[in-house]
């Protein structure tokens, strides 16, 4: 039973942590800095178990265990793993491809039910629940998250309400704190900081992640006995710097980026073609959610626009590739600007040095210039050819979505973005770059593809459809998305798959669309997701 909330502000990441107790457990050994491994973690220490509820590491990440009530379909059984042992070697991984290793559906048997949340790099967390049977991943989650044994759906959303009717963007770290201290809303027994006869908060942990490193100050006792002074502090700096970037707000126009990329067709607009432009494109609305998220660092910004739509994604995966493979991502485009923010948010979790292969256009969007690798769509094709040569024979991971379209329904009543192009498939064999293939499983609303149908079956050549995109965008007819990441794919396997790069591209595609048959097959035959490629 614990309640973890946190905010980014000017000066950093500020978590605040209330961890929940039987009154009868041995108290938690203050925090310590641990070395495992050649990797140095700040963290509490559970006696009992030995393990930990939360851990700071060099590398710039947090670590936090919730207990899943919600789940617990039995008693735990006796001589069962300790969940806060599995925090603790998390800690202490040197990369991703080790956690990866440890956070497999088949290797978390024996674990009760849990919340684990991962902050870095000046993101929102990523969150994988294991209720005991099936391990989910997601990411963008909102803060706070709770648990409570005692009505375990009820008193977290209790408690999520209250937060997030108290904070707002100008709450102060202090603030922060003491509303953790709390027994709102209502009383002690459902409060964020609770107190009931056999269980009670027993300490209260607060992180800063700032630049240089973070601190971590801890109060034992419950709230009410705790004093202002910290029980204990310590503090640890990073051994790998990620700074936070700041673009800050910069609005769109559109009259500017039409002189800018098309200005023969800019020059001949009317006024008022130009406001109707400005009104289907939803620029005033793009302009408000722009102004509220430019406020966070560049690397925030992903996961911030996915909190403001409201969209909780889902992540599929068995095996991610090694940043030293140079991996080249693909994927399709089912809803247009949304696939972008949700990988951008995904990828650069594992990969901050991502780069995205996309419309120069978006480079408008201040804080997503970072990660865009332009391309002059209005242009020719063959202009921008040196230009991707030299993004493939970086070491940079990059992204490209090789249809290049948004997708329609097809007769199948599929969604499907049309032929994907061979160029990322011919530069990924050249530069001998591992290739992985990404599918979203999601769609746009049925207006959208109604007025597709309508304008081709009245063999209407504009694509009228696309002046919705940035109103689907704004509201989402998927709010759960889930995004399937296939294995790895090494040079000579892509070559392998057909006689040309054209057809090697197709059947990408085809993969793609089927992956999500494919995980399920897997899942319901195995019990977990398995990690071997199979065709269809």
């Amino acid at each position: 039973m614990c309640t973890l909330s946190w905010q980014y502000q000017a000066d950093g990441l500020h978590l605040v942590f209330n961890r929940d107790e039987q009154v009868t457990r041995p108290i938690a050994l203050l925090p310590q800095t641990v070395t495992e491994r050649g990797i140095a973690a700040m963290m509490p220490i559970d006696p009992q178990g030995g393990g930990t509820w939360l851990a700071v590491n060099e590398r710039g990440q947090v670590w936090c265990l919730l207990n899943d009530y919600a789940s617990l379909k039995s008693k735990p059984a006796a001589g069962g793993r300790s969940r806060g042992l599995l925090v603790k070697q998390l800690a202490h991984c040197a990369n991703r491809q080790q956690q990866d290793a440890i956070m497999q559906q088949d290797k978390l048997q024996g674990y009760a039910p849990f919340n684990l949340l991962l902050f870095a790099n000046w993101q929102e967390p990523e969150q994988w629940h294991w209720d005991g049977q099936q391990l989910k991943q997601y990411f963008a989650v909102c803060s706070p998250v709770s648990s409570s044994g005692r009505w375990p759906r009820l008193i977290p959303a209790l408690r999520r309400w209250y937060w997030r009717a108290k904070v707002s963007p100008a709450t102060t770290a202090a603030q922060l704190l003491e509303i953790q201290r709390t027994a709102k809303p209502i009383n002690s027994f459902i409060g964020i900081a609770m107190q009931r006869a056999s269980t009670q908060t027993v300490s209260t942990s607060y992180v800063h992640l700032h630049a240089q490193g973070a601190s971590l100050k801890y109060w034992a006792g419950h709230p009410r006995q705790q004093s202002q002074q910290a029980t204990c502090e310590v503090a640890l700096s990073w051994s790998q710097t990620c700074p936070p970037r700041y673009s800050g707000f910069q609005p769109l126009a559109l009259p500017a980026v039409l002189a800018k990329t098309l200005p023969q067709v800019a020059a001949k607009l009317p006024i008022w073609q130009m406001r109707c432009l400005q009104h289907c494109l939803a620029e005033r609305q793009l302009n408000q959610a722009l102004r509220q998220l430019s406020q966070q660092p560049d690397q925030h910004f992903c996961d911030g626009a996915l909190q403001y739509l409201g969209v909780i994604p889902q992540v599929i995966a068995c095996r991610w590739p090694a940043a030293h493979s140079r991996p080249v991502f693909v994927c399709n485009h089912p809803t247009g600007g949304l696939d972008g923010l949700l990988l951008i948010a995904l990828l650069q979790k594992r990969y901050p040095d991502l780069q995205v292969i996309a419309n120069n256009v978006l480079q408008v969007v201040a804080p997503l210039a970072s990660f865009i690798l332009p391309v002059p769509v209005f242009a020719k094709p063959a202009a921008a050819i040196p230009q991707l040569t030299t993004a493939f024979a970086s070491n940079c991971p990059l992204l490209i979505f090789p249809a290049g379209r948004t997708g329609r329904r097809n007769a199948q009543q599929q969604i499907d973005d049309g032929i994907w192009a061979k160029l990322a498939v011919t530069l990924s064999l050249r530069a001998q770059r591992t290739l992985t293939l990404l599918h979203i499983d999601s769609h746009n609303s049925r207006l959208f593809y109604a007025i597709a149908t309508l304008r081709n079956a009245l063999h209407i050549t504009t694509n009228l459809e696309m002046f919705l995109l940035s109103r689907e965008m704004l509201k989402p007819a998927v709010k759960q998305p889930r995004i399937f990441v296939d294995i790895p794919m090494h040079p000579i396997e892509l070559e392998a798959l057909a006689d040309s790069d054209w057809q090697r591209a197709q059947r990408l595609k085809q993969r793609g669309m089927q992956l999500p048959v494919i995980y399920k097959e897997q899942q319901d035959a195995a019990g977990y997701t398995s990690c071997s490629r199979r065709t269809r």
